[in-house]
């Protein structure tokens, strides 16, 4: 028997299995919008994440709200495309400079300290508080300060208040000093028991002490030839009341 031309209708009650449909286009706006969030966001992983979630819940929806069934080999295609344009993004991404990756991190830029720098001219002064302390110093502050009855400029007043301050702090001489000097003595605004004890130590040795109070003042004139590390340090007497009231007046190096 010839079938030539002969088709079979579908059984009755039955409709025709609708075609499986993804648009193309949605695996074009997955490329596009993965890498265009990946180079703004520097490649992120949270930015990776957000935008491939995003597009492929975007075309999802796409795709069911059509009416069409879900292709699952057609989607996995999508995840595939969307983590390549996410890889190509990283790639693309603008390095940090080394500053800003470090601000990013919260860690400091290194620094490179140097101790061979020249000495100053011949008779050129050198004020102390323009030299990096390299230890101590809270609560340490260059202002202007009234010693005895005498208002100074350029003075170094340090906290005698230990419990939240330094008692000292240290610079770096670098062998490039001959002589440190300055006056040391108590502001005017300190307690009537104010009593402070001055030291000056040179590569870790005590060379000038001095006990002062209120209204007292005394010179300091200390050698400093093959000196490393100056330190200047402050401490309470006695029952003395804490204050930011020690006072290293015009502290300079020659």
């Amino acid at each position: 028997m010839r079938t030539d031309g002969i088709t079979t209708a579908p059984a009755e009650g039955t409709s025709p299995r609708p075609a499986r449909l993804l648009p193309q286009g949605v695996g074009v706006i997955a490329d596009v919008a993965a890498v265009a969030a990946l180079l703004a966001g520097g490649g992120r992983p949270i930015v990776l994440a957000a935008s491939a979630g995003a597009v492929l819940t975007g075309g999802y929806l796409l795709v069911r709200r059509l009416g069409q069934p879900v292709d699952r080999t057609a989607l996995v295609g999508l995840a595939v495309a969307v983590a390549g344009a996410a890889i190509f993004g990283y790639a693309l991404r603008t390095a940090p400079a080394p500053d800003a990756a470090a601000r990013e991190s919260g860690a400091a830029a290194p620094t490179t300290a140097t101790t061979s720098a020249a000495p100053p001219p011949d008779g050129a002064t050198t004020w102390l508080f323009d030299l990096p302390p390299v230890e101590g110093g809270q609560g340490w502050r260059h202002r202007a300060a009234t010693v005895n009855g005498q208002r100074y400029e350029h003075s170094l007043v340090a906290s005698t208040c230990s419990a939240t301050n330094d008692p000292a702090e240290s610079f770096n001489l670098g062998r490039r000093y001959t002589r440190f000097h300055a006056t040391v003595g108590v502001a005017d605004t300190a307690p009537d028991d104010y009593r402070t004890r001055f030291t000056v130590l040179v590569d870790g040795e005590a060379v000038v002490r001095r006990e002062l109070g209120l209204g007292d003042t005394a010179a300091v004139d200390v050698p400093l030839t093959g000196g490393l590390r100056l330190m200047l340090k402050v401490e309470s007497v006695g029952l003395t009341s804490c204050d930011d009231a020690a006072v290293w007046v015009e502290p300079a190096l020659r």
